[in-house]
């Protein structure tokens, strides 16, 4: 059974829940579950949410969605505030704190007594990447190669459009003069990153 945390945590501050998560979750206990309600969708992967602790900011773990300037990047959104309109009742299942104070988690929508975990399905739809350096489970692959086997979402894009999130940034931030090559991308070069997840940033296959 999940260890709900609930109003007992008002008055807490949000960095104070992050660090009892996240000690929580390097125990054998089941992950913490916070309730909560949308209060904001602000693109494919981050959402901002009401607790009864206080108002936070929430990152989609293990995906990431097309920058709003790339290909793809306002579609990402649009469908996430398709599948999580603001109000909507959700749990957080938290996995860490990023370095811009936002929990990181598995987000479920709560409704008519039905949980849809939006990670999951936002990979499922083609809408997000699996977050190589991230992602620790190749579950996540799997469901981005199922979308991509389907041309759904991104993937109906022509090749040269494909390009990881990461790549963009690291274009924009001036730490790499171009994109790679465009390259085909698959389940075995998602899983192969995967390995590496945390020692490196993500390197587009040869």
């Amino acid at each position: 059974m999940r260890r709900r945390v609930r109003a007992r945590l008002a008055g807490l501050g949000v960095g104070l829940v992050a660090l009892l998560l996240t000690g929580s979750a390097g125990a054998a206990e089941p992950a913490a579950v916070l309730e909560g309600r949308v209060t904001k969708v602000n693109d494919g992967d981050s959402i901002e949410v009401d607790l009864a602790s206080g108002h936070v900011r929430v990152r989609l773990s293990a995906i990431d969605t097309p920058e709003a300037d790339q290909p793809y990047g306002d579609h990402s959104t649009k469908a996430l505030r398709t599948l999580l309109p603001v109000g909507s009742e959700i749990e957080l299942e938290v996995v860490t704190q990023d370095q811009f104070r936002r929990l990181v988690a598995v987000v479920w929508r709560v409704k008519d007594g039905k949980r849809v975990n939006l990670n999951e399905t936002m990979l499922r739809e083609g809408h997000a990447w699996a977050y190589r350096r991230y992602a620790q489970d190749t579950r996540y692959c799997d469901l981005e190669d199922e979308a991509r086997v389907k041309k759904a979402g991104l993937w109906s894009q022509p090749v040269s459009a494909w390009v990881y999130p990461p790549e963009w940034r690291f274009l924009k931030n001036g730490e790499i003069r171009a994109l790679p090559v465009a390259y085909e991308e698959t389940r075995a070069t998602c899983v192969a990153v995967l390995s590496k997840a945390g020692k490196g940033t993500y390197e587009p296959p040869k």
